[in-house]
């Protein structure tokens, strides 16, 4: 369902929020809840991530790109870089069921796979 996923107060969708630091560290940005929706200053599909403590205080905003920029690392993280500001990004989830939520609106955005066995990475070797 793209519309109307409420992630406010679902744990499955709690992330954490990082963006990679000129000096090469993770920057926490803060905890909060991420939800798939239409992002109108984009006009398209993306996440809207806002903060488990300030629910009108956004964390994150960002389309869902159709280059295939964004990868999975391990169950519970999402990571990309934007293709416009060359930013790295992060969302390391609370549960993996909520990275596979995530992943799998990713992948129908992308026109692929979410599941490396059923298309991956095309190498062979199975890691997706």
């Amino acid at each position: 369902m793209i519309g109307g996923d409420s992630a406010i107060e679902n744990p499955n969708r709690r992330v954490k929020v990082y963006v990679l630091g000129v000096d090469g560290q993770w920057d926490d940005r803060g905890t909060g809840y991420v939800k798939c929706e239409i992002i109108p200053e984009y006009d398209s599909l993306g996440f809207r991530v806002v903060a488990e403590n300030q629910p009108m205080k956004e964390l994150l905003v960002t389309r869902i790109f159709e280059e295939e920029v964004f990868q999975r690392q391990g169950d519970t993280i999402v990571t990309w870089t934007n293709p416009d500001t060359k930013e790295d990004v992060a969302l390391s989830f609370q549960e993996a069921c909520g990275a596979q939520q995530v992943w799998e609106m990713v992948c129908q955005v992308q026109g692929r796979s979410p599941h490396p066995h059923d298309g991956g990475d095309g190498d062979g070797d199975g890691d997706g």
